[in-house]
């Protein structure tokens, strides 16, 4: 959260001592990650009569962050709106705008988020706002990342991190890093993802972020489940979750105790994993967060899927289909067409399985990584009664386990990824020897 000096905004002749002193107090306890005590701060300071348009402005931005960090998001969302209504100053009002697009992105409003951030933009750069263009450009990749245009995302995200470096600002550089890690995992660019990542925790460590690094924490942990060094992943989550307890990180955990439960699952420990991703999917519901509770159906129809729990998979597949026309997201509709096709196979029906996993084939080509791709050709080419169409499938199917591959720079990690079982199986169903990549 920025609490950076507002002395060059303000008029502090025109704001009381007192209301100036919880500003002050608010900011502090911000800082410090206590935002239950900033909120009380910030309230008081907005308690005083007669306080300058754009202090109150401020105030209220900075207490709808807390808001939203404490997952109170009708809160956060009516602090943004007053803001905006509190103040013309285009520089505030920018400032403002730009929290708005984080909260609607939050809550899967895609659309309307898009629309917020390409206002924050034009105003922020109306007021030669650096902090809110960097900003508005992150969110733009952000969504772009969710909405599968990937380079568009990239390029977003590379224009942000250029202005925090030029500003200095140690905390928004390791936000777009994390942003650029994920944008790299969405592309199956699993080293770069974890450079970025690795690159955002020494930051966010170095700051005393603790929310962001539990983030850190969680999205390296998926970045080595992702290539299959399950053990690191657990560690790296356990951890995760263990500090988001202590910090009372409730807005961030649905995507910890899934990845936790996707890798007990992977471990063999089924029961258990399953429960922490059933956890997941409650509490993203809870919050509001349908991203997360997207793929944790995704991860639970998996999931049944390995015991042949038919029934509740298809169950699972139903509702994120649901979630996916409600996010209007071609990722999800690709991974819940994946799902379904695998049922439909295992129920003996192969030409309606193929015709699901053409239907994930379309909507997955730029909407989801690799580690999704070459499973999905590798299932069309088991699926398929025509044995050189079979062939092609398969041969794409390795080719996106060579694009994976070839950047990893760790020789364990890289050995460990396509030694994996299912990676293994693959290459060698297309003749092709794993030391050779």
């Amino acid at each position: 959260m920025d609490t950076t000096s507002v002395s060059g905004l303000f008029d502090l002749s025109r704001i009381p001592h007192a209301a100036q002193a919880a500003f002050r107090e608010g900011s502090k306890a911000a800082g410090q990650q206590d935002y239950v005590r900033a909120v009380e701060y910030y309230t008081d300071a907005l308690s005083f009569e007669g306080i300058q348009d754009v202090f109150r402005a401020r105030t209220l931005e900075y207490r709808g962050q807390c808001y939203w960090l404490l997952s109170n998001f009708a809160a956060a969302a009516a602090d943004y709106e007053a803001a905006l209504a509190a103040s013309d100053n285009l520089d505030q009002i920018a400032r403002v705008r730009v929290r708005l697009g984080e909260l609607l992105d939050f809550q899967g409003e895609y659309e309307a988020a898009t629309a917020v951030y390409q206002q924050a933009l034009q105003e922020g750069t109306a007021a030669a706002n650096l902090l809110v263009i960097g900003r508005a450009r992150r969110g733009l990749g952000i969504l772009n990342r969710k909405q599968g245009n990937t380079d568009s995302a990239i390029t977003h995200l590379t224009q942000a991190l250029a202005i925090f470096r030029q500003l200095g600002d140690a905390r928004e550089q390791a936000r777009v890093l994390t942003s650029l890690g994920r944008t790299r995992h969405a592309r199956g660019e699993y080293q770069y993802a974890l450079t970025a990542h690795q690159e955002a925790l020494t930051i966010l460590e170095s700051l005393n972020d603790r929310w962001r690094v539990v983030q850190a924490l969680n999205d390296i942990g998926e970045c080595h489940q992702a290539l299959y060094d399950v053990e690191t992943a657990r560690r790296y989550h356990e951890r995760a979750l263990q500090l988001a307890e202590a910090y009372e990180a409730r807005v961030i955990k649905p995507e910890i105790l899934r990845n936790l439960g996707v890798d007990l699952v992977e471990q063999g420990r089924y029961e258990i994993g399953m429960t922490f991703v059933q956890a997941a999917l409650a509490m993203a519901r809870e919050l509001g967060n349908h991203e997360q509770e997207a793929l944790a159906l995704y991860n639970l129809a998996r999931g049944y899927l390995r015991r042949g729990n038919t029934e509740q998979a298809m169950d699972a597949v139903a509702d994120l289909s649901q979630v996916a026309e409600a996010l209007d997201a071609d990722r999800y509709r690709a991974l819940a067409a994946f799902v379904r096709g695998e049922l439909l196979y295992l129920q003996g029906q192969p030409i309606a399985a193929m015709a699901e996993l053409n239907a994930a084939a379309l909507a997955a080509q730029t909407s989801v990584d690799r580690g999704v791709l070459w499973k999905l050709h590798a299932t069309m080419s088991h699926v398929i009664d025509n044995e050189d169409i079979a062939a092609v499938h398969r041969t794409i199917a390795a080719e996106f386990i060579r694009q994976t591959a070839e950047p990893i720079q760790d020789p364990r990690l890289k050995a460990g990824f396509l030694q994996a079982p299912p990676v293994l199986a693959v290459l060698q169903a297309a003749g092709i020897n794993p030391d050779k990549l």
